[in-house]
């Protein structure tokens, strides 16, 4: 948003208040648009339209066509027309604004009645009252559409060849996988040429993510409780690509990732191989995707823990939780213990093996 004046608009006999709005974008030829140029072009078609300029808005970052897209400059834009705190806007071009007709025929309603409402841009002025000129943008916003489908289709049909030549589609940096750093997001990595500043994460933290891909793999498929494998993750330090503490669901998501065994798929099916030796060996993770295939849906039980809701730490009084441990017993089984989490409020001192514990606290 930009430099705004102290004016109102439903006064007669004056001239037009219009706001100038613009959107960082690359034309046709690959070249960034950038906001300081698009204002400065618009401020030249609003003098030429016998207007003042109300308030230079921006959406520096910001896609017109993508619906799941929060555009905050332009929706001040609408409510400023809206509430005629402006008489409309002066665009470099339409697309900046609208790719979908939709969008555009709920600025129609929203305008309804009104006596003037100005849309501008490099090829020409649209006066909303005047159903002459809203034909005339309906088709070129409908042009605009048109090159947005044809250029998704166009995409889509380059990642279906890309995913059968064993190249994935990855929106970002997933755990495991080298890439750059999503604990900053996008939107606040971008310079003022919209180049991405983010710094590839090191690849010593890709190194023991895929440990913690394959041994949590083993763990799920050795009856471990997927929030045992959570517990053990969140202890070693491991976060998400985007920086949070891991949840049970989360664990169970990124360990049924196919491309964890190499495999991509879309649509539920695999469509290919993806180069070089995969992270999880393929035949133990379709032994997990069957595991999970089988099971009924709901929370799933976890393992017995005699202890559990009974065993309190000596040094803060607090409940002691259960966890996997490191070694086995015995009898193979992976060893457990009870200990005191900080995360729970707990002291976090104090841990006990779960047989020994569980021997002196059952009743027979």
């Amino acid at each position: 948003m930009g430099h705004g004046y102290e004016v109102t608009a439903g006064w007669g006999g004056r001239q037009p208040i219009l706001d100038s709005y613009a959107r960082l974008s690359r034309n046709q030829k690959g070249k960034l648009e950038k906001c300081e140029v698009q204002h400065a072009d618009n401020r030249e078609t609003i003098a030429r339209l016998g207007g003042v300029l109300g308030e230079e808005i921006s959406d520096p970052k910001l896609s017109a066509w993508n619906p799941k897209v929060r555009r905050k400059g332009w929706e001040r834009i609408i409510k400023r027309i809206a509430s005629r705190a402006s008489d409309g806007v002066v665009l470099w071009n339409t697309d900046r604004g609208w790719r979908l007709s939709s969008d555009l025929e709920d600025l129609f309603k929203l305008v309804e009645g009104f006596d003037s409402v100005t849309v501008g841009s490099s090829h020409g002025r649209y006066d909303l009252s005047d159903y002459n000129d809203r034909y005339q943008l309906r088709q070129e916003v409908a042009h605009n559409q048109r090159n947005s489908d044809e250029a998704s289709q166009r995409i889509s049909r380059r990642f279906d060849t890309l995913r059968r030549r064993g190249v994935p589609h990855l929106q970002g940096r997933s755990f495991g996988f080298p890439g750059l750093d999503r604990t900053v997001p996008k939107e606040d990595a971008l310079d003022e040429d919209g180049n991405d500043t983010r710094e590839p994460v090191p690849a010593e933290l890709v190194e023991r993510e895929r440990a913690a891909l394959r041994s949590g793999t083993r763990a799920l498929l050795a009856k471990v409780t997927q929030e045992a494998v959570t517990e053990e993750w969140n202890a070693a330090g491991l976060r998400t690509v985007t920086g949070g503490v891991f949840r049970p669901v989360q664990v169970r998501d990124v360990l049924l990732r196919p491309r964890n065994a190499g495999l991509i798929e879309h649509d539920g099916e695999i469509v290919g191989k993806m180069p070089g030796e995969p992270i999880v060996d393929p035949h133990d993770f379709k032994r997990l995707r069957a595991l999970f295939a089988g099971r009924t849906r709901g929370r799933q039980p976890g393992n017995t823990y005699v202890g559990s809701g009974i065993a309190t730490c000596p040094k803060c009084g607090k409940k002691l939780s259960a966890r996997p441990h490191v070694g086995e017993y015995p009898d193979g089984e992976r060893r457990r213990q009870y200990h005191c989490p900080k995360a729970r409020g707990g002291c976090g001192k104090v841990a006990a093996d779960m047989r020994a514990v569980d021997r002196e606290s059952a009743p027979w």
